[in-house]
């Protein structure tokens, strides 16, 4: 495969990637003022982000494996950019990282309010889950800083490769 094609893919699935984590960083200050109502009945009952654990958690993972490939052909080829590949690759399994730690263990408690009663510090678990996709998004961003500018970087490979 070549280093052209991997590097279209790594740069679709973490654009891809990253316009989910968007999405929930500009819902962010508009939710933190929902109450509970709203943002239960979205966030939990309604449904809304039931593609993101589907389809989104399997595009996430092939981001990751496109950005490690990338950043291995990048160094087979013996490209100068290896190092600014490899960041994009380690920041956005860092963000999924992230994300397990923080955001999926609110998922877990969130899959409990589906048809039971809202706890009194339902508060907690919502600045949880944001601010937890807010910074899985803030290193999704530096990723694919780091990818683009991999990409853009002018150079040739070194020789003796």
């Amino acid at each position: 495969m070549s280093l052209k094609i991997v590097r279209f893919i790594a740069v679709m699935l973490a654009a891809v990637t990253l316009g989910m984590g968007f999405c929930h960083l500009m819902e962010l200050p508009a939710r933190m003022g929902w109450d509970p109502y709203l943002w239960v009945g979205t966030t939990v009952q309604g449904g809304l982000y039931r593609m993101f654990g589907t389809l989104g958690a399997l595009i996430d993972v092939a981001a990751i494996v496109a950005l490690v490939l990338n950043a291995y052909f990048t160094r087979e080829h013996g490209w100068p950019n290896f190092r600014l590949a490899l960041a994009a690759a380690v920041l956005f399994a860092a963000a999924l990282v992230l994300w397990w730690i923080v955001v999926h263990p609110v998922n877990v408690e969130l899959a409990k309010w589906v048809n039971g009663p809202v706890p009194s510090d339902w508060v907690r678990w919502r600045a949880r889950w944001e601010w937890g996709h807010a910074f899985n998004t803030l290193l999704q961003l530096a990723g694919f800083a780091a990818l683009i500018w991999s990409v853009l970087e002018e150079g040739s490979p070194s020789k003796g490769r």
